[in-house]
Parts: structure tokens; C-alpha cells; sequence
């Protein structure tokens, strides 16, 4: 049995396993939980959004931390505003427990980011993207 196609693809990079840990066990409750792709590292999502094929392939979503080790999400988005078949077609959503007034500014002047959420988000806040219901 395939995805349903009417439901959302989320790409949650975060190097708080144990966060991801517990919404993914709240999505499989709800037999959601193959619509969330996780990564623990920014290098890494990046390089898979890197390896993907079309539009087709992307995710509707992008869940990002700012502060990890390796790469942080600031770098992140250097990197993502140059993968031209993605930057238009994906929301990115920062994800952080920063409350920096300086990161919120700096992160909201990509056009790609939509949104800057406080950690950690509302237990039902990834269902609500994946079934495509409004939730900003």
C-alpha cells in the first residue's frame, strides 16, 4: 500500500532524537508516521533534498532546528536557497527553542521560511501539516 497522495510530506531536521522520537510515535498511532522523514544532521537532509529528482519527489514541508552540531540551520539555508528546483515549491519551517529576537529576523529574510516556531511544537502541529489542514 502506497502514501496517500493527498497528504502532506514533512523533512524534520532536528539532533533532538528524543523530540523526534515522541512525534513519530504520535503520527504512528495515527498511521501517519511514513509522511515524516527524519535527520539528525543538516549536512545530511541537505544532501538528500540534494539527491532528489524532481518536484515530485520533494517534501511539502522542511522542519528545521537551528542550532546542531556540524552545520546549523543558518547554513542550512545558504546552502537550500541554491537548490532552485526545491526553494520554490517547499515551506520551511524553523523550528527552535531559541527565542533571539536576531535569529527569528535572520532567518525570516529567506522567502523559503514561513514560519519561526518555538520548541517544542503542539503534539498535534505535524498531523495538521501532513493532512494539509491550516495551521498558521
Amino acid at each position: 500500500m502506497g502514501l496517500n497522495t493527498k497528504y502532506k510530506k514533512i523533512v524534520f531536521i532536528d539532533d533532538d532524537t528524543e523530540l523526534v522520537t515522541i512525534y513519530n510515535s504520535i503520527l504512528e498511532r495515527k498511521n501517519l508516521s511514513d509522511y515524516l522523514i527524519h535527520f539528525e544532521s543538516a549536512r545530511d537532509g541537505l544532501e538528500y533534498l540534494k539527491g532528489l529528482k524532481g518536484k515530485k519527489e520533494a517534501p511539502d514541508y522542511i522542519l528545521l532546528d537551528l542550532y546542531m552540531p556540524e552545520m546549523d540551520g543558518f547554513t542550512f539555508l545558504e546552502y537550500f536557497k541554491n537548490i532552485s528546483k526545491l526553494k520554490d515549491t517547499v515551506e520551511i519551517y524553523v523550528c527552535t527553542s531559541s527565542r533571539e529576537k536576531e535569529d527569528r529576523n535572520k532567518v525570516m529574510k529567506y522567502p523559503f521560511v514561513s514560519a519561526y516556531l518555538e520548541k517544542p511544537l503542539p503534539s498535534d502541529f505535524l498531523e495538521l501539516l501532513i493532512r494539509d489542514h491550516t495551521v498558521l
